[in-house]
């Protein structure tokens, strides 16, 4: 690899590493999101190729002009095992979006469980859901229904796929083909 390379990854680091793209196996699964500068690493050094690229933007060097990945897949299959979301504080606020699923509101948040500690309630996926301080305290030691409070959506365990989505920020319509999304 030349100075030619080295100029260009290290401006794509400085200028896109905001910038997203969808890395598939080599049988077109998803296997996760990249920047944009490690996919086109991994296409520059021949170990994926570019499947969709936006062809209104390329990436032009003072040598040479490359096409930009939005989707790249591997030349190589890499076994993953099966990819679950693990239950964390951090993993259910970004499955409920930030927001309180009683009031909606996006500022002191906590953890609530649905079936309190106290009355055998879980640390669990269906269990969890993210909550504001007020409503947290409101709820009590209390189901929602007996505390009169409704969930803006019933708590649930997320796939793998879902959280490809949040950590993109948005799925380009090329893109929806590989995640199983109409």
């Amino acid at each position: 690899m030349g100075r030619g390379f080295l100029f260009i990854t290290k401006y794509l680091f400085k200028k896109w590493v905001m910038e997203k793209i969808l890395v598939l196996n080599n049988d077109y699964t998803p296997i996760n999101v990249t920047t944009l500068s490690r996919g086109f690493k991994l296409v520059f050094k021949g170990k994926a190729e570019v499947v969709h690229f936006d062809s209104d933007r390329p990436i032009v060097s003072s040598f040479k002009s490359f096409k930009r990945p939005t989707t790249i897949r591997l030349l190589r299959y890499i076994y993953l095992p099966y990819k679950k979301v693990p239950l964390s504080r951090f993993n259910i606020y970004r499955r409920d979006s930030h927001r309180c699923v009683y009031c909606g509101t996006k500022s002191n948040l906590t953890l609530d469980h649905v079936l309190p500690k106290s009355r055998g309630g879980k640390n669990s996926w269906t269990n969890l859901v993210t909550c504001c301080s007020p409503c947290n305290l409101q709820k009590g030691d209390k189901t929602p229904k007996e505390a009169g409070m409704v969930m803006s959506q019933e708590p649930y365990r997320p796939n793998y796929l879902e959280f490809i989505e949040r950590v993109s920020g948005s799925i380009k319509d090329e893109w929806k083909p590989y995640l199983f999304i109409s």
